[in-house]
């Protein structure tokens, strides 16, 4: 009798971690018996990561699962392993969970990329793919580097996220993530300010981030986050889905816990110094309160949110503590750094005029210190997402960019009203939200495309053009 699929993916599943272990073994045998001490104490590790590998060629949800948190505390946990490219390796994660989706599809399941936003999203990789022709940019590595978090990540992510993530305990279980570890995060940001820094956190500092990280004598905490900007903002959208979750239909108890979550969350927002956060919380409010239709807190959620803003705009009640500061000077025209920024962009307006396809991937920031040193741009910050996409990508590109964030603004207040499970809407509108702060906050910083906010954005935009999904469960294979 013939075995079963099921069966056979089974066996061949038990062959490939066999042959993974083994081949660990003869490696790290032959490499204890070279005696070298400092090589063998990294091959240790390597059983850890051979069963990582096997169980994402296994199980792709676990994969995706794992990417997902992953992507919170890989850049912390490179300060302190600077030694090991982390930073490959959530790129190694992703592959490894695509490509063990691919090898288990069903031709049911493939229906399920039929999306719009999935279309957008091949639509930008592939005008990415081209910006390889572009001729201001002579330098591949550049462009392989940047272009990771540009197109490659949404790429793999987004039809993961179809199909992988697409029931109801599965958008549970990834708003409780976010939550998990923001409060985590804003925990050690806390513990930065008030307790301090430790040994390898200062090492970081004195190797750079202290120019932006600690002003006028003040530490901005950026946890284990790549920097401030990012640590803010991620905080602030965790805060928003804890504030979130405490309003809609859950029981006493866990209305205690998300409130005390926000609370935390809050703090931790407060500790970066940051100034984008606030748009998060204040755009998302205002997109909870207009989409929940609960028409008896609108006006009072309405008043609420303009006494702070006329608390923060027209008082200078607080100023004397350093981060309602730093959240105050966002809402300044003339805020000396908003300045700056405003003509840099009039430089590089300027610049463009002539290069409706940019200047190439990689060959801002970071990027064009380390391979165009010499290049007009490296002395121009891009200082906002939008702004590097434009200048990188030119008016062509982020025009091609933006049509994936409008579907997105679109489609997802029309799917969500589609919903009918209140639990589900609460958290969708919850997404919703965020993702529209997330978007107002990256025109002051270049978080949409960072870890942990850019697999949150493409996950969440994804699940936002797939709501319907998570309001009743559908029967269809598993891929695992």
């Amino acid at each position: 009798m013939r075995p079963s699929i099921r069966a056979e993916k089974s066996q061949a599943s038990s062959y490939v971690m066999a042959g993974l272990f083994i081949m660990v073994g003869i490696f790290m045998a032959s490499t204890f018996a070279t005696g070298d001490i400092a090589t063998a104490s990294l091959v240790v590790f390597l059983p850890i990561a051979v069963g990582l590998i096997a169980l994402i060629l296994v199980n792709p949800y676990l994969g995706l699962l794992f990417y997902l948190h992953y992507s919170f505390f890989f850049i912390g946990l490179n300060r302190y392993v600077p030694s090991l490219p982390l930073g490959l390796s959530i790129d190694a994660v992703l592959f490894l969970s695509t490509l063990s989706m691919i090898i288990r599809l069903h031709k049911d399941n493939v229906k399920k990329l039929n999306n719009g936003f999935f279309a957008t999203t091949i639509l930008w990789f592939i005008y990415t793919i081209g910006e390889v022709l572009n001729p201001e940019a002579e330098n591949l590595a550049a462009w392989v580097y940047a272009a990771r978090g540009l197109s490659f990540y949404a790429i793999q992510t987004v039809p993961l996220t179809l199909l992988l993530f697409d029931k109801k305990e599965h958008l549970d279980r990834f708003v409780k993530v976010i939550i998990f570890w923001g409060v985590i995060g804003a925990f050690w940001g806390i513990k930065q300010i008030k307790i301090g820094i430790d040994p390898f956190e200062n090492a970081w500092l004195e190797a750079g981030g202290k120019t932006t990280h600690v002003l006028s004598g003040q530490l901005r905490a950026f946890s284990f986050f790549s920097d401030a900007g990012q640590f803010g903002v991620t905080m602030a959208y965790a805060a928003f889905l804890s504030l979130m979750m405490a309003l809609g239909p859950t029981k006493i108890s866990s209305k205690f816990w998300y409130l005390l979550g926000f609370v935390i969350c809050i703090i931790g927002m407060g500790t970066s110094g940051s100034r984008g956060p606030v748009f998060v919380v204040f755009f998302g409010v205002l997109t909870y309160l207009f989409m929940s239709r609960n028409y008896r807190i609108l006006v009072p959620g309405i008043s609420f949110v303009v006494i702070v803003f006329v608390f923060l705009k027209f008082t200078y009640i607080g100023n004397s503590n350093y981060q309602i500061y730093r959240i105050r000077t966002a809402l300044d025209p003339n805020e000396a750094s908003l300045l700056v920024r405003l003509s840099n962009q009039d430089k590089l307006r300027i610049y463009l005029k002539t290069r409706p396809f940019g200047s190439g991937i990689g060959t801002t920031d970071s990027w064009a210190r380390r391979f165009y040193p010499k290049s007009y741009l490296v002395d121009l910050p891009t200082d906002s997402w939008f702004v590097k996409v434009w200048v990188e990508n030119g008016v062509v590109g982020l025009s091609i960019y933006a049509l994936s964030l409008a579907f997105i603004i679109v489609m997802g207040v029309v799917n969500i009203g589609r919903v009918k499970n209140p639990d589900s809407r609460q958290k969708l509108i919850a997404l919703y939200g965020g993702f529209l702060g997330v978007v107002i906050a990256s025109f002051g910083n270049p978080v949409f495309g960072q870890a942990p906010l850019g697999v949150l954005m493409y996950m969440s935009m994804t699940m936002l053009s797939n709501a319907e999904s998570y309001d009743e469960p559908e029967n269809l294979p598993e891929l695992a």
